[in-house]
């Protein structure tokens, strides 16, 4: 299959699973014997990724990717994914302190790397940032008004006057 027919493939299925939350997606575009290799570890088969993908649905209260570069060679393709989810805040019985419902949307930046043989995706890599993704949730339900900007995606902004951080006068905890 030419490069661009795996690209397009790859794309197709990222489309129809995290925006579409089509779970039967993975029967019909992975091959049976389907690995994912994360950096928690790998998942074996088709219905480990059943699984999680369905986690992640009933976790967020919205998940949309979208794919920002994309390139193949051979039977490989390789996608830089910007995650944009949301997280409903309030609703579960952990949030008590939350008095109210907040939904709070959560930027992420992954990439992956997926392996074709025979049309179908045999294999894939994924790494997300994960440092960030877990900062922003942390901060975002400890206060729903705070919004922070880590320095990796904050090119224009000031640094702190004692040089700890990019958000400028108003940063914690060195003020």
């Amino acid at each position: 299959m030419p490069e661009e027919d795996n690209a397009a493939l790859v794309a197709y299925f990222l489309d129809e699973l995290w925006n579409k939350q089509n779970v039967a997606i993975i029967d019909k575009l992975t091959t049976e014997d389907y690995v994912v290799h994360i950096p928690q570890g790998d998942l074996l088969g088709r219905e480990s990724l059943k699984i999680l993908s369905v986690h992640y649905f009933e976790s967020f209260s919205r998940i949309h990717l979208n794919i920002v570069n994309q390139t193949g060679q051979d039977s490989q393709v390789v996608t830089r994914i910007q995650w944009e989810t949301a997280l409903m805040l309030g609703m579960h019985p952990l949030d008590q302190e939350i008095d109210r419902e907040i939904n709070r949307e959560i930027p992420a930046r992954g990439v992956s790397i997926d392996r074709i043989d025979n049309g179908q995706i045999a294999e894939s890599w994924n790494m997300l940032d994960t440092l960030y993704w877990l900062f922003n949730i942390q901060e975002l339900s400890r206060d729903p008004a705070f919004v922070r900007i880590l320095p990796a995606v904050a090119n224009n902004l000031p640094r702190c006057p004692r040089g700890q951080c990019f958000t400028g006068t108003h940063c914690r905890p060195c003020h």
